[in-house]
């Protein structure tokens, strides 16, 4: 078991050190990549669309990027596809430059394998990002279904905490600092149907890895490693399309998570919900599930499964450990400050690309990206219904 952990592990760095060193390569190489890679790694990204309510358009919130979109998938798909039609030419050029073809084909046919699973929303958005980018739909398609992402995070609610109200956390880690100022953006969806999210994404992504949706319902996810699953299973959803799904369609964070425990998944994975009144997390294997809950208003996960019946072997993660104790050491008096304290201390050093804090009673988000590790801040706060009026 130790030893199988330890392979995935090396083998995420081999893929990082490799895609680093090529980008290096390139960059010194060529002209028309060095213009390519300096359009997405730009922070600044160029906006030409209309900066005003009600219209789809990419807004700075000191710093952050905000991409808002209006409608039906296909609809929003081409609003983005128009938005970011030069930063997603770029990254699919830099894609078919850094990576070897042998590796690009597998990418392609896992994302072949996996179409006919996608729910029809989501295939129409990645359509409809396909037509106004220029960039091939299969491209799209295989950039939404290849991220996996090591990360944790943390609830703490009622009397743990020093007003009652719920506060969670989630660290987004991976080991590629330099990808978050290509990718990391804030996503607003405002939809005709389901209800309008608010999500840290990456760019070219249809779905999230952490985001609230107008309910005050939040939600992040943590890949697994000592699940018994070896095999992406192609009959199962990617967790960022599956959590995107079930944003849209849940009122609290029970009906998240009897929603997310319903599909089927594509890699073992955990998935913390929290609403106002509390928090749950769902252990989500290929072939079955656990639910934990909080004790005394403590809940806390990172990329382990802790359930009897969904591990190989039990595994002690220091992350975790870290995000216990900070959350028992403050029992009672549990506030905004101790989040982040928590968050920082469990973040993979030099590989903590994003840290999201919510406090779903307020609708209020605190985004800290583009830095590593984000943990240190700043946190930019961001109101949730404000979001959502314009």
């Amino acid at each position: 078991m130790k030893l199988k952990i330890l392979t995935l592990k090396v083998l995420t760095t081999f893929r990082v050190s490799l895609l680093f060193c090529t980008l290096t390569f390139i960059l010194l190489s060529g002209c028309s990549t060095y213009k390519a890679f300096n359009t997405v790694f730009n922070e600044n990204w160029d906006n030409e669309f209309p900066n005003k309510g009600g219209t789809p358009r990419l807004k700075y919130y000191e710093g952050i990027p905000v991409i808002h979109l209006y409608g039906g998938p296909q609809e929003m798909g081409r609003q983005y596809g128009s938005i970011l039609q030069k930063q997603l030419n770029a990254l699919a050029y830099i894609s078919e430059k850094f990576f070897p073809e042998k590796t690009l084909n597998s990418y392609f046919e896992k994302a072949t394998k996996l179409k006919e699973q996608l729910p029809p929303e989501t295939v129409a958005f990645i359509t409809g990002m396909a037509e106004n980018s220029g960039v091939e739909y299969l491209k799209l398609l295989a950039l939404n279904t290849v991220p996996k992402a090591t990360c944790s995070v943390l609830a703490v609610w009622g009397d743990a905490t020093n007003d009652g109200q719920l506060l969670m956390g989630r660290n987004a880690d991976y080991n590629f600092k330099k990808i978050n100022k290509a990718l990391g953006l804030t996503v607003v969806k405002h939809p005709h149907h389901g209800y309008a999210t608010v999500a840290s994404s990456f760019l070219g992504l249809a779905g999230t890895f952490t985001g609230i949706n107008e309910k005050g319902v939040c939600y992040g996810n943590m890949l697994v490693y000592n699940g018994f699953e070896d095999e992406d299973k192609f009959d199962g959803l990617p967790v960022q399309l599956a959590m995107q799904y079930a944003a849209e369609k849940a009122g609290s964070a029970d009906e998240m998570i009897k929603i997310l425990t319903e599909q089927q998944h594509l890699v073992p994975v955990n998935v913390m919900c929290a609403d106002s009144t509390e928090a749950l997390l769902a252990e989500l294997g290929q072939q079955n599930f656990a639910i934990r809950k909080g004790s005394k208003g403590v809940l806390a996960a990172s990329n382990y499964f802790y359930s009897p019946g969904m591990f190989e072997e039990t595994v002690t993660d220091k992350r975790f450990s870290q995000l216990m104790l900070e959350a028992r050491d403050n029992y009672g008096t549990f506030n905004f400050g101790n989040l982040k304290k928590a968050m920082h201390a469990a973040r993979k050093p030099r590989e903590n690309l994003q840290c999201i804090l919510f406090e779903p009673a307020k609708m209020q988000i605190h985004v800290s990206m583009n830095r590593v590790p984000a943990t240190k801040g700043p946190f930019i706060p961001l109101d949730v219904k404000k979001l959502l009026s314009e």
